[in-house]
């Protein structure tokens, strides 16, 4: 493999995450952005998969902040936070949007 197609595969990989589930199982998913719900820092990402090309889930996790260990993620399952956190991406993506019209 040439020294181009190597800095090409990870720089591609810098965003992929590999997560371990509650079953001990290595989850790789692909970080798409960091955002800060109600001073809260969240991380949004998709599951992972090199042969999938559609989108088909979002995932958000939440960053657990713990004073002795690492940081953790914790999947967000609150409906309701769910929803606003759709609603602001449908905000930020209309100003994108617009942005880029004018």
């Amino acid at each position: 493999m040439s020294d181009e197609n190597k800095d090409v595969m990870q720089e591609e990989n810098q965003n992929i995450l590999e997560l371990v589930d509650e079953d001990g199982n290595t989850v790789p998913f692909e970080h798409l952005d960091t955002v800060q719900i109600d001073g809260e820092d969240y991380i949004v990402c998709i599951p992972y998969n090199e042969e999938e090309e559609e989108v088909t889930e979002i995932v958000l996790f939440k960053i657990d902040k713990a004073a002795e260990s690492e940081d953790c993620l914790s999947q967000v399952v609150d409906e309701n936070l769910a929803r606003e956190f759709i609603r602001n991406l449908r905000s930020v993506m209309r100003t994108n949007l617009i942005l880029k019209i004018k």
